[in-house]
């Protein structure tokens, strides 16, 4: 998943199918606590309005599927945290070793290919060149043959990816029985995301770290008032998206010295779309149109503006998931969407108080990674968030089983048979 991102999809379909088996093979499973029932719930409400849109959408097609497949990730999700919360000691610890050892193997290569501008990329693809066939646009070739130059779209997200997984990949690191193996992970991940931070191409990945570092330090220190100041900041951004949007572009941030080219690319993205959007205000135009209905928008349009040589307003993606809502989706889609954070709030504030601190890091690192990714419908863009929550799943329940059983070696059969012999021994 981590070296190819678009495999993500396939893993957790792969995971939704496993899950159903478990599923129905083990039957009579508590139920998920009601708070996360109804968080589920909404994530299935806005998908299905999304699948509505599919009635009124330019693409209706893309209104159609891209929110079945979110509705089965989140399946996916419900299924796996269920079978993680109700599994043998055994398969949990397993399960935990191997997620942590992954994340920390997918840190250390994408560590590797940033310092050394992907050298593992360009010898494979110089190697094999059938790899790079269907990516020409992304690849630089010379006359030998030989891949000179890779663009950091992979790279990118790849790094996405790892930076979804930190805070799940540090909590398993935390509770993991082997000191040798807890501190080998800690210095791997948070190493890892030091090098992505410094040295990484991925803006968004390094503002979603420090995000998450500065509110997992404030949540350390005064726990209910940082769930409550996200709760603010989060319906802020949601309800309040078109007019922020707009506000940036009358105050001419898109012609900013100070801000770098991309970034002012941004501003002109965001002012057009607040300004499509408020053409459609209620319904939207619809799920995953965007491409099509602003392609749409620009021949209607008399102008067009440039910035350099790039068309700035008329884009294919929103670059926002807070406008692309009220784009696609509108103000009963946004309602939705704003739902879906509240609940999500919720949910945490119902954990152990010591698994709050990261789950709130997690949500802030979704919510700045999502608040400049190319688009919510993105199916390895899904399907990592729903990864990364399974493994917080699995980060939480070994945490549990390390309070139930404290001292205990790194085996959990191994240690329970040595505890029934000494008590034995004991006994005798």
């Amino acid at each position: 998943m981590i070296i190819a991102p678009r495999i993500a999809t396939f893993v957790m379909l792969l995971l939704l199918l496993l899950a159903v088996i478990e599923h129905y093979a083990r039957r009579g499973l508590p139920r998920h606590p009601p708070a996360f029932e109804a968080a589920f719930l909404v994530v299935v409400a806005f998908a299905g309005w999304a699948m509505l849109s599919a009635l009124w959408s330019p693409a209706p097609w893309h209104s159609l599927l891209k929110p079945v497949f979110m509705v089965l990730i989140a399946v996916a999700v419900w299924f796996a945290l269920r079978t993680v919360s109700t599994a043998s000691r055994p398969f949990a610890h397993y399960f935990g070793e191997g997620a942590i050892t992954g994340i920390a193997v997918g840190y250390l290569l994408v560590c590797f290919e940033i310092v050394t501008d992907q050298l593992i990329t360009r010898t494979i693809m110089s190697a094999i060149p059938a790899t790079h066939e269907n990516i020409s646009k992304h690849v630089t070739v010379d006359v030998h043959g030989t891949v000179t130059d890779v663009t950091n779209a992979n790279l990118n997200r790849r790094m996405a990816i790892l930076t979804w997984l930190l805070w799940p990949a540090i909590m398993l690191a935390l509770h993991d029985p082997s000191r040798i193996r807890r501190w080998i992970a800690l210095v791997t991940v948070i190493g890892g995301a030091g090098i992505i931070l410094v040295f990484g191409s991925h803006q968004s990945s390094q503002i979603a770290i420090l995000g998450g570092v500065v509110v997992y330090g404030l949540a350390s220190i005064n726990l209910p008032a940082t769930r409550i100041a996200l709760a603010s900041v989060w319906s802020i951004a949601v309800v309040f998206a078109l007019p922020i949007a707009l506000m940036m572009s009358s105050a001419n941030l898109h012609n900013a010295d100070w801000l770098f080219k991309s970034a002012r690319h941004r501003v002109v993205i965001w002012s057009t779309t607040a300004e499509e959007a408020l053409k459609s205000p209620v319904l939207g135009v619809g799920a995953d149109a965007t491409r099509t209905a602003m392609h749409a928008a620009m021949k209607r349009s008399e102008s067009e503006e440039t910035l350099g040589r790039m068309m700035v307003g008329y884009a294919n993606h929103a670059h926002n998931a807070y406008l692309q809502v009220w784009y696609e989706l509108g103000a009963i889609g946004a309602a939705l969407f704003l739902a879906i954070g509240l609940f999500a709030l919720r949910v945490i504030a119902r954990l152990k108080t010591a698994l709050q601190p990261s789950a709130i890091a997690l949500f802030v690192t979704t919510s700045l990674l999502i608040a400049f990714s190319y688009s919510i419908w993105q199916t390895w863009f899904i399907a990592a968030l729903g990864f990364a929550i399974v493994v917080f799943g699995v980060a939480a329940r070994k945490r549990a089983d390390q309070i139930a059983h404290p001292g205990t070696a790194d085996v959990p059969e191994k240690t329970t048979g040595s505890l029934v012999a000494r008590r034995a021994k004991i006994a005798s």
